[in-house]
């Protein structure tokens, strides 16, 4: 028992020796209890604290850890006491918290807490210490910048891979003493819209060889009531959007921690979006909405990110929007889907004097099954200018009946597009542009509702619409025009995308004959 305490206090003095020497004094370790267990060759550190020696000037940075249980496996007894270098296997560290201060002159590299080696050392002094891994589980991390702001984590499980502290010799240009490392943790949550929504993510993992990238997996935004959608619309007290989101997994390529934790920017040459889905919903039976959308399209809602952003490429893989509307008697629901979105995004930058283009370029299936091209240009500027580019492919036009039927009581009995295009320029106040309708063989039906809910035709007022109002066929052969130039004025509480649509819409009513009097073809 005394041989084996004489081993303990030995190795515990080499222990707190290497981190003295190698810190030029900087830094200091102490523990309550170190356990030593030759049988199972397994070395215990309790309450193991490293901070430095003096107070903080504030001029360098500093590190302070505290680690409540630190275990080490498959330790040999005869290496931890003679030899000048610890090859060790596997460190196991269970709670504990760790600080990193960033001075106001220098870098947090972990260069700077150690100085240049000296060439002569005394016999049996440890000269550096190898670790296969290092497994950290419920570490607290919090991050102090040189603006003295704060960024913390808590519950942290950080895996290391092949640590070498001769890698921490100040002029090696090696910034992490590891060949790589693996940090996660588990179910984030944040509230958002004045606790309106809840954004949550399962995991977020950040991996490090050779460059970080980040993984978050199971990204959602929940309304705080929990809610379906078409109960929360009902609840609002005027029209508006409600939402909800998931994305099952977020690639950020090649982080750039340092700009992220200094100037809280987000600076990534790549973002993937995994198979993202988003639903929104909106009652028009409710009353009209009296607040104003203006300087609320997409490149104008990225200036009003909290953070900074600088990624050039936003890359969308197999997306999904599904937009919702109960018509204004309260009776139906129509709906409008565009699945299978893939595209690009870019470049994205917010916390900039200069701000650059926004443009989008993304492919889709309107109602899952239509074959869709939309292009998206944001030039800089302050008065929300936008051109949209955007074409289908033909398609039976009874496929929209979805979103159709129950808003305007009209069915589309037959038709056949073979063409639709548009080009539309606006701003925050207007929009305008040329759209392209051709089709043939255009039949609908007027409907009604019926008490029990159900609607039914209207024969006689369908008869005299096909017959009178609408042009049946519109033919790239035949004499009747097929592009039109359409200006709209936007209502200031309608959104971007509204804004695009009726412009559009104005198009297409041009093309079959309605509300065409007086308007001429492009």
């Amino acid at each position: 028992m005394a041989e084996l305490q004489r081993c303990i206090g030995s190795a515990q003095k080499r222990l707190t020796n290497w981190v003295n020497e190698e810190t030029g004094g900087r830094y200091q370790l102490s523990m309550e209890s170190l356990q030593l267990d030759p049988v199972k060759e397994t070395l215990l550190l309790t309450n193991l604290l490293f901070e430095p020696t003096q107070a903080d000037t504030g001029s360098n940075s500093s590190y302070r850890f505290r680690f409540k249980n630190l275990l080490v496996k498959n330790v040999s007894v005869t290496a931890l006491l003679e030899s000048s270098i610890l090859d060790l296997s596997t460190i196991v560290i269970s709670g504990g918290s760790l600080e990193i201060k960033e001075g106001k002159a220098t870098s947090a590299a972990l260069t700077e807490i150690v100085p240049p080696k000296k060439t002569s050392r005394r016999k049996k002094v440890i000269s550096a210490i190898h670790v296969d891994s290092i497994q950290l589980s419920q570490l607290d991390i919090a991050y102090i910048n040189r603006k003295k702001a704060t960024t913390s984590l808590q519950s942290v499980h950080l895996d290391v891979y092949n640590f070498h502290s001769d890698s921490l010799e100040a002029g090696t240009g090696n910034p992490l003493p590891v060949k790589g490392f693996r940090l996660s943790i588990e179910n984030i949550a944040w509230d958002l819209a004045n606790k309106q929504y809840r954004l949550s993510a399962d995991q977020f993992i950040l991996i490090g060889s050779g460059h970080l990238k980040a993984i978050v997996r199971n990204v959602q935004v929940l309304p705080s009531a929990g809610k379906n959608l078409e109960a929360l619309a009902a609840q609002t007290p005027v029209q508006q959007d409600v939402y909800f989101g998931r994305i099952p997994e977020v690639l950020i390529d090649s982080v750039d921690y340092r700009s992220f934790l200094d100037d809280s920017i987000l600076r990534t040459p790549l973002v993937v979006l995994k198979e993202p889905h988003l639903s929104v919903f909106n009652d028009r039976s409710r009353p009209p909405a009296t607040a104003s959308k203006i300087g609320k399209n997409p490149h104008q809602l990225i200036q009003q990110i909290s953070i900074g952003l600088d990624i050039p490429r936003l890359q969308v893989e197999n997306g999904r929007i599904e937009y919702s509307e109960k018509n204004k008697d309260g009776t139906d629901v129509g709906k409008l889907i565009f699945g299978a979105i893939n595209g690009n995004a870019g470049p994205i930058r917010k916390g900039f004097d200069t701000l650059g283009s926004l443009n989008m370029d993304l492919d889709a299936r309107l109602m899952d099954k239509i074959p869709l091209h939309a292009g998206f240009y944001f030039p800089p500027g302050k008065e929300g200018r936008f051109t949209v580019n955007a074409s289908l492919q033909p398609f039976d036009l009874s496929l929209i009946n979805p979103i159709v039927e129950p808003l305007t009581n009209v069915a589309i009995r037959s038709g056949r597009c073979q063409q639709l295009e548009c080009t539309l320029r606006g701003n925050d106040h207007q929009a305008g542009g040329a759209v392209v309708f051709v089709y043939e063989d255009l039949k609908i039906d007027l409907l009604k509702d019926k008490k029990s809910g159900e609607t039914v035709k209207r024969p006689l007022l369908s008869l005299l619409a096909n017959q009178l109002l609408l042009r049946t066929n519109n033919r790239l052969t035949d004499r009747h025009p097929h592009q039109f130039q359409v200006t709209n004025q936007r209502d200031p509480t309608k959104s971007f995308f509204n804004l695009v649509w009726k412009t559009l819409f104005e198009g297409l009513k041009m093309s079959t004959g309605v509300n065409n009097k007086g308007k001429k073809p492009a």
